[in-house]
């Protein structure tokens, strides 16, 4: 491991004292815990594979998806990984978007007439915008934004690798959002861009990056990120607060910032969270109903979590700009024939029922979440369900499209063995029985697109996606 920056130490020593601070540094020696989300929201037949068995998952207490894996069962190079089965992520990262969706407030909003309405302003990867999606249930709109494009693009693959039905993802400024969606939102998320302590023994890149200039830097942002959030937090709402870095100044000292700025915010107990999580600390007086996560104590990496809420209570605001329109398709036969000849009748029906929702982004069309406010004048990576593409006389199905069905949703359903499944996602022709467009699974999990002929599977899986090599 690199050396740790000296006034890294000292910062430490003052917060922890000395001997929590020794365990630490002891802790940077050891090799870091492995885990995942088992996805709820993936389709699997009747034989589906059993993950948890397959791969020897252990139980995470704390989040009812989560698992520690043995990292010798490679789960992010099987097929698995690619059909949206699973999510791969740190248990300390898992712990914000746990004391979100297992709060009080949340299960409460979430039973609004018009549906829970979140925004994650600093989304990518993904992580805790997919987990807040499963809780969702694809109910409710999502709103998942980065600044950063290429950042941006990671996001939208999380999302649609996942299943995803009802978000959207954005690639703006804070500050543009909230002049856009002022008092609009039942749950802000700010996984705040941090100085990333507490990944120093995961990441050696972030020691190398770390300066005290960095955590000012971190500070100022953070802060103007909160003000932003506090705007398009409805009243009644809630705001969830979350780093990787151990750094009183990026994590209680901008909670108690937002709440002495703002009255109308205070922070909520999170105690149902920190019983199920061994090794975590209360936060730093007179935050102490935030939440620390720093190993040794915590099998897993760093992470700070704060849950504060927004005094009143109100329906959702009317969206600036409205609501999105629908687009009117000039000739819905291509679509009506793809979906009579290769979905089941029910499948097909639940797709014909939306197209009140229909919306065409060029030739590409989504399936837009219900009530999804104006996106005009923002830049849109993703808005919900793409189903497919016009292309003169057909309607080609899209890679997202297939991921959110299973085998009882299509006529023609291709399941293969892992070891055939992985030849599919490099790009393979397979073999397999019938005629037209057919669902690729692997082991009962749908994974991509083909169309069967003579015999033999084309292989539609996405070019950009393929493993190579």
């Amino acid at each position: 491991m690199s050396v740790l920056p000296e006034e890294f130490i000292g910062n430490m020593k003052a917060l922890l004292g000395e001997e929590k601070y020794r365990l630490l540094e002891e802790s940077y020696s050891e090799e870091p815990v492995q885990a995942l989300r088992i996805n709820p929201l993936k389709k699997g037949s009747e034989e589906a594979a059993d993950i948890s068995s397959l791969l020897n998952l252990q139980k995470i207490p704390f989040e009812e998806s989560g698992y520690y894996f043995d990292p010798e069962k490679t789960p992010g190079r099987r097929p698995f990984h690619d059909a949206g089965v699973y999510y791969i992520q740190d248990p300390g990262a898992m712990v914000p978007g746990a004391v979100l969706t297992q709060s009080q407030f949340f299960k409460k909003l979430s039973e609004s007439k018009n549906g829970l309405k979140v925004i994650d302003l600093c989304a990518s990867p993904g992580g805790k915008s997919t987990q807040i999606a499963q809780a969702m249930a694809g109910k409710g709109l999502l709103v998942s934004n980065e600044i950063n494009r290429s950042r941006a693009e990671v996001l939208a693959g999380n999302i649609e690798r996942m299943g995803i039905t009802n978000a959207v993802v954005l690639n703006e400024s804070t500050d543009k959002l909230a002049d856009r969606f002022e008092g609009y939102f039942d749950a802000v998320v700010v996984d705040a861009p941090c100085s990333g302590e507490g990944m120093f023994r995961k990441d050696p890149e972030a020691i190398a990056q770390w300066s005290s200039e960095n955590v000012e830097i971190c500070a100022a942002r953070q802060k103007g990120i909160l003000e932003n959030a506090y705007r398009m937090l409805k009243p009644g709402g809630i705001l969830l607060y979350s780093t990787c870095t151990f750094e009183k100044d990026e994590n209680e000292d901008r909670v108690e910032y937002l709440m002495s700025s703002h009255p109308d915010m205070k922070l909520e107990d999170i105690s149902y969270i920190k019983e199920k999580a061994p090794g975590c600390s209360d936060g730093v007086a007179p935050c102490e109903k935030s939440m620390r996560l720093m190993p040794p104590g915590f099998k897993g990496e760093g992470q700070f979590s704060a849950l504060l809420s927004k005094d009143g209570d109100s329906e959702n605001a009317f969206p600036f700009g409205g609501f999105e329109n629908a687009s009117k398709i000039k000739d819905m036969k291509p679509l009506e024939s793809f979906l009579k000849e290769t979905l089941t009748e029910e499948a097909a029906g639940k797709i014909l029922k939306a197209k009140d929702r229909f919306r065409l982004f060029g030739d590409n069309l989504y399936i837009m979440p219900e009530d999804t406010p104006s996106l005009s004048g923002l830049k849109v990576l993703r808005c919900g369900l793409c189903i497919g593409t016009f292309k003169k006389d057909r309607f080609e199905p899209a890679h997202a499209l297939a991921l959110v069905l299973g085998k009882e949703d299509v006529k023609l359903f291709a399941d293969k063995d892992e070891e055939t499944a992985e030849t599919y996602v490099r790009g393979m022709t397979l073999e397999g029985e019938g005629s037209g467009w057919c669902l690729v699974g692997v082991c009962g999990y749908s994974l991509g697109w083909g169309k069967a002929s003579g015999g033999r599977i084309k292989n539609h899986y996405p070019k950009g996606l393929r493993i190579v090599g």
